[in-house]
């Protein structure tokens, strides 16, 4: 007859043994952003697993095909968010959540979140709390507004004082060349 302890014991591992299993079960992409946490954003650096200096076959192998691609874009609705490279075929940009307001299907299928928590559905009053006061900003029919920090390279788009869009630049931020050139003097005669 088996004592308390080794019964409880034997249950442990066998738990311990059908959740290690489970967890080789296939996740869809998003199932397991959503479990490993939001998808952390970094203006000029990274949207995820996108870095600054990825290219489209580069950013194909880290996420798969897109579900549709454009002549200006590769799209994943799965994860809310459109990869812009430039002619080179470098990604610049990465467009998050959804272009059609706070109700927009993407905005729930992005889990991003910058490092001051800011992300879908954060409150105007945060996103001033986080960056300060934009260098631009817009406001437009509708109860939207724009919210636009150029030399952090991030832009956000609310309805109704939430965020529902978020352009995120990627690479070295676009400051003025400033570089100046240095005639040698002529000899006076």
């Amino acid at each position: 007859m088996k004592t308390g302890w080794r019964r409880l014991a034997e249950t442990g591992l066998a738990l311990a043994l059908l959740f290690s299993l489970a967890g080789c079960s296939n996740k869809s992409d998003s199932e397991a952003q959503g479990a490993a946490g939001p998808l952390l954003i970094e203006p000029h650096v990274c949207v995820g697993k996108l870095r600054a200096g990825m290219n489209v076959p580069q950013v194909v192998a880290e996420l798969g095909e897109p579900q549709r691609r454009t002549p200006t874009s590769l799209e994943y609705p799965r994860l809310g968010l459109a990869v812009m490279p430039d002619t080179n075929g470098d990604v610049q940009a990465v467009m998050c959540g959804d272009v059609t307001g706070i109700k927009g299907p993407f905005v729930k299928a992005f889990t991003g979140r910058t490092k001051e928590g800011i992300g879908m559905l954060s409150a105007r009053d945060e996103v001033l709390r986080a960056y300060g006061e934009p260098a631009s900003s817009e406001r437009f029919a509708g109860s939207l507004e724009s919210l636009k920090y150029p030399s952090l390279g991030i832009t956000f788009t609310l309805e109704q004082g939430k965020v529902h869009h978020m352009i995120i630049r990627l690479g070295g931020a676009q400051e003025p060349d400033r570089t100046v050139t240095l005639e040698p003097a002529i000899p006076k005669k």
